[in-house]
């Protein structure tokens, strides 16, 4: 991958020297994990510093990622099947089910049975599965992975922690580029002429955390993210090489956003007015959503 070598026409508008210069991108990183159900928009943003480049101040990544005593494997497929509405910071109503003795614990629908229980039963439900429709059901694999955590007693693990999935980051600060600053919030900079305006602009990633400049799933898994308006007319985007995606259209609000794969698609579970989605869809999720914007 080489950055920056493709540009937007309009993101000539971009203030700042030395936009032009193609240079070779592979930095590894160690740092991310899964979401579900969840998606939301965000990408090339400035904010705070932490070095120049070339195109002016790096942004600052975010660096406290919550943590569980869940095993990695649990916590996995947790994120990617149950926490957009299950999470740290749960929809109202629903449990969250980030730790060992939410899980453990008696069930209110089943008392005769723990939430761990329950929650496999649910995943495994043709009647009333979770999650539900339109999110991308649990695979057999992956319920088969809670399913032995409960027959091993429920053992309590340390969690995934953060891990850039791609191995590779964005070191160029804010020079102009579609790749430039994967995960951040970018309508703050480009509304006040820092590039084009944007409506909707966002990068999608495969795991729930992953950090700031990680650059995420890019357009070998045929994504498409799907922005509805208030109006009904749709707009589809495509994630660039850094999982970026982000159009100038006019969109209805509210509008309504899901991502779509072969696998499957994962919806937002309520309609949405700010375009600006990474400023929610964090590394360690803002504002009720549980993380990055994920593949199904």
């Amino acid at each position: 991958m080489t950055a920056p070598s493709r540009y937007l026409t309009s993101m000539a508008r971009k203030h700042g020297p030395a936009i032009g210069r193609s240079r070779p991108l592979s930095i590894e990183i160690i740092l991310g994990i899964a979401t579900a159900g969840a998606i939301g928009v965000a990408a090339l943003g400035c904010l705070g510093e932490v070095g120049e480049g070339e195109g002016g101040p790096a942004p600052m990544p975010a660096t406290n990622v919550p943590t569980t005593d869940l095993p990695c494997d649990v916590e996995t497929v947790l994120s990617a099947r149950c926490w957009s509405c299950h999470g740290q910071t749960p929809t109202p109503g629903a449990p969250a089910l980030t730790s060992v003795a939410v899980f453990t614990a008696q069930s209110h629908f089943d008392r005769s049975q723990t939430v761990a229980a329950v929650a496999v039963a649910r995943m495994q439900s043709t009647t009333a599965p979770m999650p539900p429709p339109p999110a991308a059901p649990a695979t057999g694999d992956e319920i088969a992975v809670l399913a032995n955590w409960i027959a091993a007693g429920s053992p309590a693990g340390n969690g995934c922690g953060p891990i850039c999935t791609s191995g590779t980051t964005w070191p160029w600060g804010n020079e102009g580029s579609p790749d430039m600053n994967p995960g951040m919030a970018c309508k703050g900079c480009h509304a006040l002429g820092e590039g084009p305006v944007f409506s909707v602009a966002g990068t999608l990633y495969p795991t729930v955390h992953e950090p700031d400049l990680c650059n995420g799933a890019g357009p070998t898994n045929g994504a498409q993210v799907v922005i509805t308006g208030a109006d009904g007319r749709t707009l589809t985007l495509a994630p660039n090489d850094a999982g970026n995606f982000y159009s100038e259209m006019a969109v209805a609000l509210p509008y309504r956003a899901k991502i779509v794969t072969a696998a499957g698609e994962r919806a937002m579970t309520a309609q949405q007015t700010s375009g600006d989605c990474n400023s929610c869809h964090t590394q360690v999720g803002a504002n009720g959503a549980p993380g990055r914007i994920v593949l199904p």
